[in-house]
């Protein structure tokens, strides 16, 4: 330990006497007593103490000079002295304008007034109209400035535009709850403007995004959901998922307290663990907050038992230890006594002895302070909490680990051999089994059955007979996954609300809970594979769902009904179709999504140009596209349809024009990337098989993830890959890995994990393949660009290979395979149509 920390200087630990001890030698008129009094009432905090204390300790004519520098404290000190008296004390001078006025703002190490901030503030922020650097009287609806001279005329009331937001998501609520509710959490019109513009700029924030919003945004959602709204989804944290207050900012996302705690972890300088940051020391060095309380420096004198100890209750001039503290004053809930209670304000009070009765506290062995019991010694010892985890010597791997249990002689075992020793098996107190139990001296299985009886069973403990397939789907999947899965809230709370639900388990159903998306598609992904609900197009449904939501935005009903046709009867219908062949893809309900957005955009435009689609000209449509042009020309598809449809007349969108340059990598990075997966240091085998069939058969990676066993032919002559009409031999070492993953059936799923699937390779959804999405995120981590290494591969192989050949191995059609192998430059085609022309001009000759 350091010399400061041994002798640490007298503003930690004396910041009262030592502010005293300079005023007294400045003001020697006055009595202690009135300088304490005056220091009393002019700091509250011990932070506040210390910062002033230092600040005068290093320069004590801060009370003098009328200098504008030091903490705020400062000037208030001095208008308290002079209160009492006081005659050579100088309040500070603003540094801008000279006037001893209150100094609350900052400009560099200055102190500044409050007008000469405001007069900062106006030049930093011009008149968005005239550009003068005056007084800003207003912000419009973007957020802009205006100055007194040129006041926002718009009549778009920022109230009003969040109501039209919580109607179209949920018409149900009433318009007057809704604008009540957004003045009772945004009183001021900065915030409520804040709340429509975030609204404006993604409409889903109150959908389950809130947390991409600002803060407001949450305290409307849990305001609306207290008022009756049903549609309006609270948003879980963006990092762990659970459902908690969201009440940080992390990464510019809404984040739980424990999330956002996450990211102040430091190593303690004090005991080197790796905690939240609760202070730091004069050095700028991080203390965690059990050494912040044990610090002597912050420990203060107990005024009712005169130890000094960190104080844990502050009451006026009172300050008392964690041994004089007593609760306050409540009925107990379970002794029903009015007496000193623990969490005197909840619902549920307890009064020390029923606390105590509960689990006494016992002294310690090790420590020997009185602790309540967590483990103890082969003796019998009781042992703290504390004393359980300190690392001990391991007996099997002789490493420094926290003790988590004994072997027959009482030596010491960490987690890892415990688990694999034959003490920590033992019999299932349920079915008898011999195994590592789970908890409460029962196995996996059985533990597994109490926890799913008592979210899925009623009051009485029995699972209703419509529950009861969705029961034995999760009983079937592997226990100790669906433990582990039910720690969490979340699949906690989704079990709960499907027992309080009445009927069977449908999508419908499952569509209609308010719980995360990501927990119930891998419910829904599970009861699907099992057989319990009917297999589904689940990006078709969704995209189903989100079409009404999308359009309700619409103002004029006959335009709604418009985009509503164009979205069903252009993009629904033939999805539908299709999905009976196949299932529809990621970029397909990109694309449908865009389409209808621009569309929506579109109609919204025109409207904004007091015109309509039935009434809009091609002059309109030009200036449409005048901006942003990409995002514009997607609405081109549905101003096509219109037209053939008769709601609009004589306009076009032309078609955009096209890059016509390739994305490719060199050949030596291509080969490259090719070594470093044959090699395989460090990569998994789905990665691996995956960058292969990518670099070396030109695959894209949404039928790469599709690829089913049946696919697979192992011969003695080799391994065969079916990719299109004929199949493919792998060469070595793809073979293996691809025998590799076929021998890997259970999948990645935590529900519904089984063997009985077709795919090469399983995802975290149980029955499903992996997402190409997920694929692509792997070889991304590895520099590997899916659609430059696809074109490559496909640039080489039609130089070498014939069109025909490319179709039947590669899966190709004939005309996309003809198209390569012309851009390629390949003679092939140009040379097999000219030998054909050849022969049938000798066979004419000849007959002649």
């Amino acid at each position: 330990m350091t010399q400061q920390h041994d002798q640490p200087p007298r503003f930690l630990t004396e910041p009262t006497a030592l502010i005293a001890e300079v005023v007294l030698a400045i003001e020697p008129e006055l009595s202690p007593a009135v300088v304490a009094a005056a220091i009393a009432s002019t700091v509250k905090m011990k932070s506040r103490h210390r910062k002033l204390a230092a600040a005068l300790s290093r320069d004590p004519e801060m009370l003098t000079s009328g200098r504008p520098e030091g903490p705020v404290t400062v000037q208030k000190l001095v208008r308290a002295l002079q209160a009492v008296g006081a005659t050579r004390v100088v309040l500070p001078r603003c540094a801008h304008c000279g006037k001893q006025h209150r100094l609350p703002n900052l400009d560099g190490n200055q102190r500044i007034c409050a007008y000469c901030q405001m007069k900062r503030a106006a030049a930093a922020n011009p008149c968005v109209i005239c550009g003068r650097t005056a007084h800003v009287a207003s912000h419009d609806n973007l957020g802009q400035p205006r100055c007194a001279l040129h006041p926002d005329t718009s009549n778009q009331d920022p109230v009003d535009i969040v109501c039209d937001h919580a109607a179209a998501v949920d018409p149900g609520l009433a318009r007057d709850e809704v604008a009540a509710a957004v003045r009772a959490t945004s009183q001021r019109p900065a915030h409520q403007r804040q709340l429509a513009l975030a609204l404006e700029d993604n409409p889903r924030l109150l959908t389950g995004e809130g947390a991409h919003g600002p803060h407001k945004i949450i305290l409307l959602i849990e305001d609306l959901l207290a008022r009756g709204a049903r549609n309006i989804v609270l948003p879980s944290c963006p990092f762990c998922g659970t459902d908690r207050k969201l009440r940080h900012a992390l990464d510019g996302q809404r984040a739980c307290r424990p999330c956002y705690e996450k990211f102040r972890l430091l190593p303690c300088s004090r005991c080197g663990r790796t905690k939240p940051v609760a202070t730091r020391t004069v050095d700028d060095q991080p203390l965690c907050h059990p050494c912040t309380r044990a610090d002597p420096v912050n420990n203060e004198p107990c005024t009712s038992c005169g130890r000094t100890v960190n104080i844990v209750r502050r009451d006026g001039d009172q300050r008392l230890c964690g041994r004089c503290f007593r609760p306050p004053t409540a009925v107990c809930a379970d002794c029903g006594r009015t007496r000193p209670c623990y969490f005197a304000q909840s619902e549920a009070p307890r009064c020390e002895a029923c606390s105590n009765r509960l689990r006494p506290p016992q002294t310690c062995s090790r420590c020997g302070n009185e602790r309540s019991v967590k483990a103890r010694l082969p003796d019998g010892g009781p042992l703290c909490h504390s004393c359980t985890r300190v690392p001990v010597p391991c007996h099997i791997c002789d490493r420094s680990k926290p003790l988590t249990g004994r072997g027959p002689n009482g030596e010491a075992l960490c987690r890892v051999c415990y688990d694999k020793h034959p003490i920590a098996r033992r019999n299932c107190v349920q079915c008898g089994v011999f195994e590592r139990l789970y908890h409460h001296g029962l196995c996996n299985s059985c533990a597994l059955d109490r926890q799913l009886t008592g979210l899925l069973g009623g009051p009485d403990g029995i699972v209703r007979p419509d529950l009861e397939p969705v029961f034995q789907c999760l009983h079937r999947g592997d226990p100790l996954s669906l433990l582990y899965w039910l720690r969490e809230p979340v699949p906690r709370r989704l079990l709960a609300a499907l027992a309080a639900e009445k009927g069977p388990v449908t999508h419908d159903l499952l569509d209609g809970l308010q719980h995360p998306v990501k927990a119930v598609r891998h419910l829904r992904a599970a009861l699907a594979a099992d057989g319990v609900l009917p297999a589904r197009d689940e990006r078709l449904a969704e995209l189903e769902r989100w079409l009404p939501r999308a359009v309700a935005r619409i103002e004029d009903s006959s335009e709604r009904q418009v985009v509503r046709g164009f979205a069903t009867w252009h993009h629904l219908r033939r999805l539908r179709r299709d999905a009976e062949k196949r299932p529809v893809t990621l970029h397909q309900a990109v694309v449908v999504r865009r389409e209808v957005k621009a569309a929506i955009q579109l109609i919204e435009w025109l409207r904004a140009r007091r015109t309509s689609l039935a009434t809009c000209t091609q002059h309109d449509i030009d200036d449409w596209l005048a901006t942003d042009i990409w995002v514009r020309y997607l609405a081109r598809t549905f101003l096509v349809w219109s037209v053939r449809n008769r709601h609009a007349h004589h306009v076009l969108i032309p078609i955009p024009p096209k890059d016509a340059s390739m994305a490719i990598i060199e050949k030596d990075q291509r080969w490259a990337h090719v070594r470093r997966l044959v090699k395989g240091d460090e990569v998994d085998t789905t990665t691996r098989v995956a960058g292969l069939l990518l670099l070396l058969f030109a695959q894209p990676l949404s039928r790469t993830s599709r690829i089913r066993l049946d696919q697979v032919t192992h011969t003695e002559d080799g391994v065969a890959l079916t990719l299109g009409s004929h199949p493919t031999d792998l060469p070595p070492p793809l073979d293996s890995l691809v025998l590799e993953l076929v021998q890997q059936r259970h999948g990645y799923s935590t529900l519904g994990r089984s063997n009985d699937h077709p795919w090469l390779f399983p995802g975290t959804a149980g029955g499903q393949p992996i997402s190409s999405r997920q694929l692509m995120r792997k070889l991304t981590a590895l520099g590997i660009k899916a659609r430059p290494a696809r074109n490559t591969t496909l640039m080489e192989l039609s130089a070498e290979l014939p069109a025909v050949v490319l179709s039947r191995l590669l899966g190709l059609h004939i005309s996309r395979a003809e198209k390569w192998t012309k851009d390629a430059g390949s003679p092939r085609a140009d040379y097999a149509a000219e030998l054909s022309r050849r022969k049938e001009l000798g066979k004419s000759n000849s007959r002649t």
